[in-house]
């Protein structure tokens, strides 16, 4: 038996599908999902994970309908401000924002900010992916690379993942961390985001246990 992942990817999806299949308003649905996120990311530290990288949102998310993207960052910025500081220890736990932080709005980045000012701790890592690509990730490492003459894979701000969670059944990552992700263990769930409970994610870390993880090896 394996230990717990220490570092777990989660791309919460599925949420315009259940704004419709329940006769949800978007911003009502993309606040559950900051919601049930909250509780998703509790019960990874409680299962002893230490950092967490969440998918907010892809630079091509960016390309949606306005009344699309003002749920999201309307529910973002309830995430920032007053579901993490309000469920979590700003002494041991930490928050990152990592992406194009010049194609966010003002109010999502100065909510993701403060956050990161405000939370610094070492015991819990959660990065938050937005206008995140990955061809910038990797253009940025390489840069840093060269320049502090490091391999690549020393120059990612964010380190390799063990398990990557989707809440739908397509069986693709849409560009999450594809070279930190690469020997991850990978799982597509059927039940959306909002219909999540605790058990489930209890459930997944219990199975990763038993995953071979060898890594190439």
């Amino acid at each position: 038996m394996h230990p717990e992942p220490a570092h777990v990817g989660l791309i919460p999806d599925g949420l315009r599908r259940w704004a419709k299949a329940n006769d949800a308003t978007l911003q009502d649905a993309y606040v559950r999902g900051a919601e049930k996120v909250t509780e998703i990311l509790l019960a990874l530290q409680r299962n002893g994970v230490q950092t967490v990288s969440v998918y907010n949102l892809s630079r091509a998310n960016l390309a949606r309908p306005d009344a699309q993207l003002d749920a999201v960052f309307a529910a973002s910025i309830l995430f920032f401000t007053t579901l993490i500081p309000d469920h979590f220890d700003r002494a041991t736990c930490s928050v990152r924002l990592h992406g194009d932080r010049h194609a966010l709005p003002h109010k999502y980045l100065a909510a993701a900010q403060d956050l990161e000012e405000s939370m610094r701790g070492n015991d819990f890592r959660i990065n938050i992916l937005a206008a995140y690509d990955a061809y910038d990730e990797l253009r940025t490492a390489a840069a840093r690379a060269q320049r502090e003459e490091c391999d690549i894979s020393a120059a990612l701000d964010i380190g390799n993942v063990d398990l990557v969670i989707r809440t739908t059944p397509e069986t693709l990552l849409s560009g999450f961390l594809p070279l930190q992700s690469q020997y991850a263990e990978l799982v597509f769930l059927p039940t959306p985001l909002n219909d999540l409970d605790v058990q489930d994610i209890d459930d997944l870390i219990a199975a990763h246990r038993d995953f071979p993880q060898l890594r190439g090896r």
